[in-house]
């Protein structure tokens, strides 16, 4: 097992002891990473090493590395029917969109938000262990 799966756990139970303390502004980014960390981490094990993945990230997603685990993930999951994928994809868009304004915008995270990124984050990740 690689490290990246050792990380995608720690940034899960990070998030939890952030909301915890009430750190809510602190949570949907670990929230969101312990997700691409285990994406990446299947995609390893299913044979795409981490250099292969930068260079499809390169060439493909344009150097979108958050795009590529995404999208070339999908490619090893089974989803029942196009809403059970749309339902993935969007909660993984949520997520991001979380990560980002608690990241980059002036814009508070509140508690429900909190708790509701560490919801996407275990249905996202539930999703990629089936691989």
């Amino acid at each position: 097992m690689n490290e990246l799966y050792d990380k995608s756990e720690i940034n899960l139970e990070a998030a939890e002891k952030l909301h915890q303390a009430g750190l809510y502004d602190s949570v949907c980014h670990p929230s969101y990473y312990s997700c691409l960390q285990l994406m990446s981490h299947k995609l390893i094990r299913k044979g795409v090493s981490l250099s292969t993945q930068g260079t499809i990230s390169s060439s493909t997603y344009h150097g979108s590395s958050h795009k590529c685990l995404i999208y070339e993930t999908c490619k090893f999951l089974s989803f029942e029917g196009v809403r059970d994928r749309q339902n993935y994809t969007n909660n993984i868009k949520q997520l991001k969109e979380k990560r980002e304004n608690a990241d980059y915008h002036e814009k508070r995270i509140s508690h429900d938000q909190s708790k509701e990124c560490i919801r996407l984050a275990k249905e996202i990740r539930s999703k990629i262990n089936s691989i």
